[in-house]
């Protein structure tokens, strides 16, 4: 209830950059009431269903068992909070996906809380969810891969450091060094707070996230944007005509 309370205050306080209603303190106090009892769930169904002896990521997994497949896997990061189930990218050498779009058969405009929470199928197209992310990406120094897609071929970007801050932070991004083919579109929105059609926590005097029917880390709004609308093209500056996208991250070795 005290982190329910302070959330809220900070929700509120965050006003100067969106109107914020103080109906959200109602919903929170909903899902404060779900997720508690959600974690708890989670914390002890490893230890019920005698799954005690799972790995924090997908590159410890592929580091144990060399042989394993591209594919849908339960992770257990270390900080005692539960396991999930995540989609691995092993034939690329341990990467967990955490973004995926292929189709335009998962709609993208979703609220804040359900990107927190994530949606879709993990075997086409899904949005891992905020606060997974957040607890992978801080217990070690994790890379960030961004994979786009058009008819002409495929482009990458690299990143040799990435991590989401926590609730209370918005789930901030914060990304290092820049490698690649695709262009380094994501430093305009290092720093930048994740913003969604009901939370509007961008720069720009207008929500970002609202006019391009998506969800991002916006600054004004963004150089690339890949939660948006499909049928309004996932977005990559420079780059005309994406139909596919992933973004996926491992620890460095």
């Amino acid at each position: 209830m005290v982190f329910r309370v302070c959330l809220c205050v900070v929700l509120l306080a965050a006003c100067g950059y969106a109107n914020i209603s103080g109906d959200y303190c109602q919903v929170l106090d909903n899902y404060d009431s779900f997720k508690t009892s959600m974690d708890n769930f989670l914390a002890s169904r490893d230890e019920t269903c005698g799954n005690t002896d799972l790995r924090s990521d997908c590159r410890s997994i592929l580091k144990e068992f060399p042989e394993a497949e591209d594919g849908v896997y339960r992770i257990k990061p270390t900080d005692g909070k539960g396991s999930f189930l995540a989609y691995c990218d092993m034939t690329g050498g341990g990467w967990l996906v955490f973004q995926r779009r292929m189709d335009g058969s998962e709609d993208f405009y979703r609220t804040w809380f359900e990107y927190m929470d994530g949606f879709g199928n993990l075997t086409r197209e899904f949005w891992l969810g905020n606060e997974k992310i957040h607890r992978l990406t801080k217990q070690k120094t994790y890379e960030l891969r961004i994979d786009v897609e058009n008819k002409s071929g495929s482009l990458y970007a690299e990143y040799n450091s990435f991590h989401l801050g926590s609730m209370s932070e918005f789930y901030t991004l914060f990304i290092g060094t820049y490698s690649g083919t695709a262009g380094d579109k994501m430093l305009y929105s290092n720093n930048t707070r994740f913003s969604a059609q009901n939370l509007d926590l961008d720069t720009f005097p207008r929500n970002c996230a609202d006019e391009n029917r998506g969800a991002w880390w916006y600054n004004a709004c963004a150089k690339a944007e890949l939660n948006r609308l499909y049928s309004k093209t996932i977005y990559w500056q420079g780059m005309s005509g994406i139909i596919s996208s992933s973004m996926k991250i491992r620890p460095l070795l």
